[in-house]
């Protein structure tokens, strides 16, 4: 008999935990997916739901130093609101970082399946040197009277910034009066063109041509010209930001031919051995930019060589002509 009620009461219990398995279910965890996007002024750490159960945020963001030194804390974890995610919903913390120093550093969270068991969540990242700057630049260096005029804006660094493309100034070097803005969905011609910033990533170019005009629609001068435009680090439309600007190398455009050509007289402006001149002779004796012959003011067939150089700077301080 001892046996049989053993055995009974085994049965039983087996029974009683088949049951406390069916009314009560095992608990799962709910399942989280964590991102962190960095940009230049600002890290987004973004926190989603990909279970299908709630799960719980403490609404408080801490940043430390490499240190464990504590840099920013968007509330105290005592004081914090704990939220509940659904299933399929996102909640992100987002970092300003545009006046954080150089160094390495950790943000943190906590989450959890319910109120009472949250758990940190970490994510490093480095707050490092601007990577290399736009470029504005034209395709050539001289160009033909009336020669239509490629310029490019192009982003070198590893982070989006925003250029105005609204706001592109062509002047006059000679004079130093602005002669043109070659704009985008704005009538040409009309100043008051509203400021449009566009983000521009990574290795990405914008682009305009300019025909020489003025805002007038008359052809400009023959002389000295650069452009100017201007960006911004951060997204303008945040807030009140920081605007730069960044101008192009001088570029030339030549006389309208015949002119008479001067021996020495490189930039085409009629003049012999002026200071342009001299500045081109020298660019053109580092390979900076090409040479024609021209610049061959020695005549042995070798073009802006020490020889050329020499000349170029002892007529450009008066001791010779050309």
């Amino acid at each position: 008999m001892k046996n049989e009620v053993r055995s009974n009461a085994k049965t039983w219990i087996l029974v009683l935990l088949a049951l406390a398995l069916m009314l009560f279910p095992a608990m799962t965890s709910a399942k989280v997916d964590v991102s962190m996007d960095q940009q230049d002024d600002s890290v987004r750490f973004e926190v989603k739901n990909i279970g299908d159960k709630p799960t719980y945020i403490l609404n408080s963001l801490t940043v430390s130093d490499e240190k464990g030194k504590s840099v920013y804390t968007s509330q105290e974890k005592s004081s914090a609101e704990l939220l509940k995610i659904d299933p399929g919903v996102s909640y992100a913390f987002k970092y300003d970082i545009d006046g954080v120093p150089e160094g390495n550093y950790t943000q943190k969270i906590y989450q959890g399946d319910d109120k009472r068991n949250l758990r940190a969540i970490s994510f490093d990242f480095l707050r490092g040197k601007r990577q290399n700057k736009p470029i504005l630049y034209t395709g050539s260096k001289f160009y033909k009277y009336g020669e239509e005029i490629d310029i490019a804006f192009t982003n070198m660094g590893t982070y989006t910034i925003y250029v105005n493309v609204n706001n592109w100034k062509i002047r006059n070097r000679d004079t130093g009066k602005v002669v043109f803005r070659p704009s985008q969905d704005c009538t040409y011609g009309y100043s008051g063109c509203a400021d449009s910033f566009e983000p521009l990533k990574f290795l990405k170019t914008i682009e305009r041509t300019w025909d020489q005009k003025d805002s007038k629609g008359n052809q400009v001068v023959p002389g000295k010209y650069d452009v100017t435009a201007e960006y911004s680090n951060k997204d303008p439309s945040s807030g009140k930001v920081r605007i730069e600007t960044i101008t192009t190398k001088k570029f030339y455009i030549r006389p309208k031919s015949p002119v008479p050509i001067h021996r020495g007289d490189l930039n085409g402006n009629g003049i012999s051995a002026d200071s342009d001149d001299l500045d081109l002779m020298e660019q053109a004796s580092t390979g900076e930019i090409t040479s024609d012959s021209t610049y061959d003011l020695n005549t042995n067939g070798i073009s802006a060589d020490a020889g050329d150089l020499v000349l170029m700077k002892r007529a450009s301080n008066g001791e010779i002509d050309l």
